[in-house]
């Protein structure tokens, strides 16, 4: 038999955690862009990924006027202490190109947080024209 005053503790410790918002918050242990047989590869990893929803990774080449542009993939978390890696095979190759990416962190209740911005200078030792990098000229 419950009395009122067990009603009322429980209410209360439903109404409480009810209440308590939920915690956005992701912190990386490293981001790094470094060149690998050719191509730009991106990896990063966690070290909290509280409330994540999924990774968004943008990059900035010259052939974007200027504006940073989402890669195809988007990466759903995979846990902490895992890197994650995005070898970026799309990119226009040209001698001496400046590459810039951001990472973003996007949330259950879908508020963006910007993570992670690096810059890189892209000099190519042979200039690769696959298709996908023929389409991202004109992206």
């Amino acid at each position: 038999m419950r009395t009122p005053v067990t009603w009322l503790l429980a209410s209360l410790l439903l109404l409480c955690g009810a209440a308590l918002p939920v915690l956005n918050n992701v912190q990386l242990t490293f981001f790094k862009v470094e060149e690998q047989a050719g191509e730009l590869v991106v990896t990063w990893q966690a070290e909290v990924e509280e409330g994540l929803k999924e990774y968004v990774l943008e990059r900035r080449t010259p052939f974007t006027n200027g504006e940073f542009r989402e890669v195809k993939q988007r990466f759903q978390p995979h846990g902490v202490g895992k890197p994650y890696r995005f070898r970026d095979d799309q990119l226009y190759k040209s001698l001496d190109e400046e590459v810039d990416y951001r990472l973003y962190g996007v949330y259950q209740n879908n508020e963006r947080q910007r993570l992670a911005e690096r810059k890189v200078n892209y000099t190519s030792t042979s200039i690769r024209r696959t298709w996908g990098s023929i389409k991202a000229m004109f992206q």
